[in-house]
């Protein structure tokens, strides 16, 4: 049970990260001659945070349920 709703938010925040990375990014478009904007590369960095620390955390407990047998 607890284990849905932690899929849930996590699932939920990465979507809201991934769309105000969409926002960001179209509101402040990145110029050739300057770098990303601060906020933008915030963003960019917890939205790896929160699907990639999940999926491997899932990825684990797959494969210690599969080794279990």
């Amino acid at each position: 049970m607890v284990f849905k709703w932690v899929l849930i938010v996590f699932g939920t925040a990465t979507l809201a990260l991934w769309v105000l990375g969409k926002v960001l990014a179209f509101l402040n478009p990145p110029r050739p001659d300057r770098p990303h904007p601060p906020l933008l590369s915030r963003v960019e960095r917890t939205l790896r945070w929160t699907l990639w620390v999940p999926a491997a955390v899932a990825a684990a407990l797959l494969a210690l349920a599969l080794w279990q047998g």
